[in-house]
């Protein structure tokens, strides 16, 4: 026995060995047909030299045993006949000839030039794991074939596993072997001897070799045996017999904990390590019965590792397949959304061109209509004779409010005249039906007053279609500031003398104004009132020389336009129309109409405060007036109360243009400074794409999940042939099952 790989000779073989080692320069003997060449080592009996055939060349091993008599001869006797009784292994050194007759008795075996297990452990330390587990398996073949011979090793280690040419292992040094049935102990080396082996009254049993064969694996995994450790080596070495070392032995290996450091070598897999676990195990009934368990094990082990990358591939092959599918299914869908987004934007924005056109052309046959109906009304002989009543009765009057004198006693003065009542009835019975003409044509403009200014801008007479609106009349106060009366583009500064106004010498669209008793805002048309000897008949240049008598007025609340008829409430808060002031100038963008302003209008009416009113601002009506917007902020809803207005928004813009062939329209080039803005929300028009693209993932994710039970269902039935497949292999008796020559459990007599 020995605390090293080998195992270590008493005194006397050690004396016996160094008196061998002074005759090392001759061969102990010449052996016919060979040529005795090298000494390549010695031991207590016999030396071991290189030889040469002489009829083939081969180099053969020839092991001379020096001393015939004694125990030792029977011990080594014994291992000439086992191997020869093994020669058919692949796995075990082979013998070439014997002659114990010869003195010194030999025999002849191959040579194996790479030498064992041990010296490649010294020279490289650990070995790699594919290297190892190869070797480990080769070793177990070759020690089942043997106790399928019915011989166990009994000291199988290192340094008895040889090397051939091609670095495969062969099991040598059988000195130490017993037959399946013989009851004779057998010490093994220290460190490879199963506990239960060193014990000189232990029956021989095949789980010593498989404790060997484990200790061999975890030697080629770590580098060093199992246990041994300096602590433990001199703990041995002090013994003072070798019963004692042998129970120290037994000892030290029950108290200590099982090996680990196989688990801490990167690489070493579970499987390997209990393999490496159970030949170890302490206890023989914990241990592989056989080598051929051990076979089978590694089998296992084999089929798991090839069947792994098919596993994972089986599992994470799909499952990346999936993700990719979901991955370009994602994009795919993203690419498809974004760009049927963009149609639908595209679509809305066309459609809401047409809707605001229409909306425009709708308004401008409203605008029309009142063209028609003020210049009308403002051809009546009647109301050219009133008018003329008031301008005589009340001359003195207007002269000093057209001066800019503000007398209140003067404007009551006009409101008493008998002729200026008169001239309001007639306007009042006038609104009144123009109102019901207007309705019945289906007209959707709404009038709010009708006036008349006189030929300086002072109102000589209002009706009102709603009188209850009147909270301060207007009658006798100066307006000819405003472009309804002057015809100019834009309202003048109201402290301007009225003497620098002119009025208007044809039909009028004013600009837009809010009014100071409703806070809604207002339009006008206007039209002057010639006298009536310079009527129709009358050529242009003769009514060119000629001064208006005043002006007709008709307002018309803008709020009242129905710019997009149809619509209940619901949709107009998806998709509704606006006016929008158009006027280059601090008002320009400016919305007239839009839901939010009744809400502002009935807070005036109860607060009376005005609030300035949401503009659009330059950038977005730029754009707008260019091709229209798909991402427009409402303004209105920064204003209290238009949340409901806040996100994006499609919104197309169309120019309200004048009455064709008025003279208004020539001198505008036929456009007003209203623009009709339909406007839809994004949301609603995205919502058919969005609902469609969440259906398409909703079922992406019911496809991928498919996807991942049938992997999972496919990956549960091939491991579950799998396992079936090494459950048979694992078993001699199966069909399809690996055929190991018999063990120890079949060879016992």
């Amino acid at each position: 026995m020995s605390s090293d790989f080998t195992q270590q000779q008493s005194l006397g073989e050690l004396q016996k060995a160094e008196q061998l080692s002074l005759q090392v320069t001759l061969p102990p003997a010449e052996i016919p047909g060979y040529r005795v060449e090298k000494l390549l080592g010695q031991g207590a009996f016999g030396q071991v030299w290189l030889g040469r055939d002489l009829n083939t060349g081969r180099q053969v091993a020839i092991k001379f045993y020096l001393h015939r008599g004694g125990v030792n001869w029977s011990l080594l006797s014994r291992e000439v006949k086992h191997l020869v009784n093994m020669s058919t292994g692949r796995h075990i050194v082979q013998v070439l000839g014997v002659s114990w007759e010869a003195e010194p008795p030999y025999y002849c075996m191959e040579y194996l030039e790479n030498g064992s297990i041990e010296d490649l452990i010294r020279s490289r330390g650990a070995l790699g794991i594919a290297e190892s587990v190869a070797l480990f398996r080769e070793i177990a073949e070759g020690l089942n074939f043997a106790h399928g011979k019915g011989v166990l090793h009994c000291d199988l280690k290192p340094a008895n596993v040889l090397l051939d040419h091609d670095w495969r292992p062969r099991l040598a040094d059988f000195g130490q072997s017993r037959m399946s049935h013989e009851q004779t102990p057998s010490l093994g080396t220290l460190f490879f001897m199963a506990p239960e082996q060193a014990d000189l009254t232990a029956s021989v049993d095949a789980k010593w070799d498989v404790y060997a064969l484990g200790a061999i694996l975890y030697t080629m995994l770590v580098g060093t045996p199992p246990y041994r450790s300096a602590e433990f080596v001199e703990q041995l070495d002090t013994a003072s017999s070798l019963p004692e070392r042998l129970r120290r032995y037994r000892d030290a290996i029950q108290l200590s904990p099982p090996p680990q450091l196989h688990y801490r070598r990167r690489g070493v897999d579970k499987q390997l390590c209990q393999i490496v676990d159970l030949c170890l195990a302490k206890r023989p009934e914990q241990r592989y019965s056989n080598v051929q368990q051990v076979l089978e094990a590694l089998h296992r082990r084999t089929a798991a590792r090839l069947r792994r990358p098919l596993l994972i591939l089986g599992i994470v092959g799909p499952i990346l397949l999936s993700l990719l599918m979901l991955m370009f299914s994602a994009r795919s869908m993203g690419v498809a959304r974004e760009n049927s987004l963009a149609a639908v934007h595209q679509w809305s924005l066309r459609s809401n061109q047409f809707a605001a056109m229409f909306a425009a052309r709708t308004l401008e046959s409203e605008i029309a209509a009142l063209f028609r109906e003020v210049e009308i009304e403002a051809d009546r002989g009647e109301l050219d004779r009133r008018m003329r009543d008031v301008l005589t009765g009340a001359a003195t009057q207007l002269e000093i409010i057209s001066g800019g004198e503000d007398r209140p006693g003067e404007r009551e003065q006009l409101v008493g005249l008998q002729a200026q009542n008169e001239l309001e009835a007639y306007l009042s019975r006038r609104i009144a039906e123009m109102t019901q003409t207007m309705g019945s044509s289906n007209e959707s403009a709404t009038f709010n007053s009708l006036f008349v200014t006189d030929a300086r801008g002072t109102i000589l007479a209002l009706a009102l279609s709603d009188p209850e609106e009147l909270t301060q009349s207007p009658v006798g106060r100066n307006f000819a500031y405003r472009t309804y009366f002057s015809g100019r583009y834009a309202d003048e500064s109201h402290g301007q003398s009225s003497r620098e106004f002119a009025p208007t010498r044809h039909t009028h669209l004013s600009s837009t104004f809010r009014s100071t008793s409703t806070g809604k805002w207002k339009v006008a048309v206007s039209s002057p009132v010639w006298p009536v000897e310079y009527g129709e008949a009358e050529n242009d240049e003769a009514r060119a020389q000629v001064q208006p008598l005043g002006v007709l007025v008709l307002t018309i609340n803008l709020g009242d336009f129905d710019l997009l008829s149809g619509q209940t409430p619901e949709q107009g808060r998806s998709r509704f129309a606006v006016l929008v002031d158009g006027r280059e100038g601090a008002q320009q963008g400016t919305l007239l109409q839009h839901p939010i302003l009744e809400s502002m209008e009935s807070r005036f009416q109860s607060t009376r405060k005005v609030e300035s009113v949401p503009q659009i601002d330059t950038r977005q009506l730029t754009e707008l007036r260019t091709s229209g917007l798909v991402s427009y902020h409402d303004p209105a809803s920064i204003i209290t109360g238009g949340e409901i207005f806040s996100g994006t928004w499609v919104a197309a813009i169309q120019q309200v243009r004048l009455p064709t062939g008025s003279e208004e329209a020539k001198l505008a080039n036929r456009a007003s400074d209203l623009w009709v803005l339909v406007q839809e929300r994004t949301s609603y028009v995205e919502e058919p794409v969005r609902e469609l693209g969440a259906r398409l993932q909703q079922e992406s994710y019911i496809e991928l999940a498919a996807l991942v039970l049938v992997v999972i269902l496919l990956w549960y039935f091939v491991q579950r042939i799998g396992k079936s497949i090494v459950d048979k292999s694992a078993h001699p008796g199966s069909p399809n099952s690996l055929q190991y020559p018999a063990t120890k459990t079949t060879l016992e007599h």
